[in-house]
């Protein structure tokens, strides 16, 4: 396994998902304990091989529409889905250093998440 260097990602990321089923998985932004609006935000997930990679092996992100900012039971875009089919994890396989990272309308970047997830090509069958 991978370790994590320190980080000034605001939240740490840690896991596994199936290459062979859909990564279906729901963020909850809060913000002194209520949700914070994603209005008007952008994200990526940038997956690197080595910790120190200066670029991304595989991004996921709302633009290309694998990640999905989603309406919470008010009606306000406070849940970041991640939404990423088989098909486009293929290619990837054991540990990749993961990063989130949100954009605004001004440019302004935030590193939300930084952490390991290890892609595994578990024998799923239906």
């Amino acid at each position: 396994m991978a370790t994590i260097a320190p980080s000034a990602a605001l939240f740490e990321i840690s896991g596994h998902v199936s290459t062979n089923s859909t990564w279906d998985e729901y963020i909850y932004f809060l913000q002194a304990g209520a949700g914070m609006s994603l209005e008007d935000l952008t994200f990526q997930l940038q997956l690197r091989e080595k910790d120190n990679d200066t670029s991304a092996e595989k991004t996921f992100s709302t633009t290309a529409g694998d990640l999905i900012l989603t309406n919470d039971d008010n009606g306000s875009p406070t849940i970041l889905r991640i939404n990423i089919p088989a098909s486009s994890m293929t290619s990837l396989e054991g540990d990749y250093y993961v990063d989130l990272v949100g954009k605004d309308l001004n440019d302004k970047l935030t590193h939300w998440a930084h952490g390991v997830l290890t892609f595994n090509e578990s024998p799923i069958a239906f």
